[in-house]
């Protein structure tokens, strides 16, 4: 069974400026592709509480009123220009289901990855 379209929490690497070091906290991110070679392509799915941090363009909403079967507890963001890796061992509690349980909206989620990915080659 595919692990791609479902929303786990990760272990994910931080920089914690009181102690000067790294550490790690438990982030949602929403599975695009993989396991491969060990890592999973993952987006981030974040509260992002102050407005001015939000991504008119790119972050998608999901306020768990409107979408109940993923298991968020707050409204989100699914931040379509944030890809990064992830190792399968990082991977440990399941979230929700975006593709399976709402379709159209992962098609969005999807349809932005690949808007986002145009805009950098053609910058490039």
């Amino acid at each position: 069974m595919s692990d791609i379209g479902k929303i786990y929490s990760f272990s994910m690497p931080f920089y914690d400026a009181k102690k000067s070091c790294m550490g790690y906290k438990a982030r949602p991110a929403l599975i695009l592709y993989g396991p491969r070679n060990g890592d999973y392509t993952v987006i981030p799915v974040s509260t992002i509480k102050d407005p001015k941090n939000r991504d008119a363009d790119f972050d998608v909403k999901i306020d768990p009123v409107a979408f109940p079967n993923l298991g968020l507890h707050e409204v989100s963001y699914i931040r379509t220009h944030k890809q990064t890796t992830a190792h399968q061992g990082a991977r440990y509690k399941y979230i929700g289901d975006l593709k399976g349980e709402y379709q159209t909206k992962y098609q969005e989620v999807i349809d932005l990855v690949e808007k986002f990915s145009q805009e950098i080659t053609k910058n490039a």
